[in-house]
């Protein structure tokens, strides 16, 4: 966090920061814009390295109308996905609800959720990064009364360059269509 902190500043001609409480109007300007900026792009992104399947057994009281709740991680920003196992253990798409800390279903015996999660800057990618670090720089020319939209600009260039290298990372969902032992004989290798 601080190292792109400091990348920003350094970028505008500004000394670096010595911590992120140090006490300057920068420092606080993007302390205060640091969980708008990351979080909304996570959340735009569905970068794969926010995506986390959980399962869920830290039971709560329902609500809106479902009998059952469940606690999601405090990391969580978003809910992508719930389902619950079936007697064969395939995958079962019950109707669900959320808010902050708790998704809401009728299941008794614990669901499965894929959230999206606030992860440690050390796991994001080089154009992520760089994405943070010029919408930062747009907050430290809008402290000085100047024009961030180049730096809005270049901000969502490299935000678009990190979304398409994700999306090329993801592997494609297996579909409805299961593989069979016929297709491993024919097919396979060995």
């Amino acid at each position: 966090m601080l190292g792109i902190m400091n990348a920003a500043l350094t970028a505008q001609g500004i000394d670096k920061l010595t911590s992120v409480n140090d006490g300057s109007p920068e420092a606080l300007a993007l302390t205060e814009n640091w969980p708008l900026i990351v979080e909304a792009e996570l959340e735009d992104g569905n970068y794969n390295f926010t995506r986390v399947e959980e399962h869920l057994l830290t039971r709560v009281d329902g609500q809106f109308g479902f009998p059952d709740g469940y606690q999601l991680p405090l990391s969580t920003l978003h809910v992508r996905h719930v389902w619950t196992l079936g007697a064969g253990g395939n995958r079962l798409s019950p109707d669900w609800s959320s808010d902050q800390g708790h998704v809401y279903l009728d299941a008794a015996d614990g669901c499965y959720a894929e959230v999206l999660v606030s992860s440690d800057p050390a796991v994001w990618g080089a154009n992520f990064a760089r994405g943070v670090q010029h919408k930062l720089e747009a907050v430290i020319l809008r402290l000085d009364d100047e024009n961030p939209q180049q730096a809005e600009a270049q901000a969502e260039a490299y935000f678009q360059r990190a979304r398409t290298k994700s999306s090329k990372q993801r592997q494609r969902e297996s579909g409805p269509y299961r593989e069979s032992s016929f297709a491993r004989a024919r097919f396979g290798r060995g």
